[in-house]
């Protein structure tokens, strides 16, 4: 027999990924990370601002069972990769969730191995919950950047690069699907996109699985409420409080599976664009040639 099944889930935010990183952490001896390179990019030694962070918030449970809740300090690029390539004995399972901009196309660190899934939705529906998780995450670190008083205030496509990237996440995971099958990463990455997996899931993660070699079971599909399984995870101490604790998590942290009424009914409306404020409409006009793109390639089955 080989050794462990090695994944990365490539998501740009917003995406459910969150959640289907829960999913999957109910796989037996699975090794689960989350959002290491975004560490990296935002808090690291690497980061890209490098203006002092701000004091970070201890660790509630550092370390519990399988988990490891790290610190910024030690996150470069190098740990990252270092840290994916290892053996971890016992584990058939190996799966990290990353934010696929904050590889900051450093394309070196990128560990051997894995096979790829890259989780994409709507422009229209991203940008306007990808501003609202930045605005009130600055406000939980405390950051040097001056916010306005609101969050209808907060010009998102103004803001710098570690917050919003050149290419706004779109532009960086056609990028990086394109060279993962190019360099033969992986010949066959997985693209999924996130409405399917909300209006499908038993249909999209069977298929994601059969793709992947992970065995399937129906049991996937449901969880329990709270944030007690991200004790499990190898995860950084500030990303951890952000999800146990931010407004934004708040429906990660109240999901039982990927069926909630208020995503079913997103999953659902047709986008309207027209509603939305002018620097929203300028990131949505941006990403979708790169979005269609990649939807076009992306996980089909048939729905139940």
């Amino acid at each position: 027999m080989g050794g462990p099944v090695k994944i990365i889930i490539w998501a740009s935010p917003r995406t459910c990924s969150t959640a289907l990183l829960k999913c999957l952490s109910s796989l037996p001896n699975a090794k689960i990370f989350d959002e290491l390179y975004s560490i990296a990019f935002l808090l690291g030694p690497d980061r890209l601002d490098q203006r002092p962070t701000g004091e970070e918030p201890q660790a509630s449970q550092a370390g519990q069972g399988k988990g490891y809740a790290f610190p910024s300090s030690i996150c470069t690029y190098e740990w990252i990769k270092e840290t994916l390539q290892q053996d971890y004995p016992g584990a058939e399972f190996v799966i990290s969730k990353e934010i696929v901009y904050c590889l900051n196309q450093k394309y070196d660190c990128l560990p051997e191995g894995y096979r790829h899934v890259f989780l994409l939705r709507h422009p229209s529906k991203v940008f306007p919950s990808w501003k609202k998780l930045t605005y009130d995450v600055l406000n939980m670190m405390e950051s040097s950047i001056e916010l306005p008083a609101s969050v209808d205030e907060f010009v998102f496509d103004q803001q710098p690069p570690h917050l919003l990237p050149p290419g706004k996440s779109f532009k960086e995971a056609y990028d990086l699907y394109q060279y993962v099958k190019e360099k033969k990463l992986d010949v066959d990455p997985v693209i999924i996109d996130a409405d399917d997996l909300i209006q499908n899931p038993e249909g999209i993660v069977s298929a994601m699985c059969a793709k992947l070699g992970i065995p399937y079971t129906e049991s996937l599909l449901t969880w329990d409420k709270g944030t007690d399984v991200v004790d499990s995870w190898t995860v950084g101490i500030m990303f951890k409080n952000v999800i146990q604790h931010s407004d934004a998590f708040k429906n990660f942290r109240n999901s039982t599976s990927f069926r909630r009424p208020e995503l079913e009914k997103q999953a659902t409306a047709r986008p309207v664009e027209s509603r939305v404020t002018p620097d929203i409409e300028r990131c949505v006009s941006f990403s979708m040639p790169f979005y269609q793109q990649m939807y076009e390639q992306r996980l089909q089955v048939d729905k139940i």
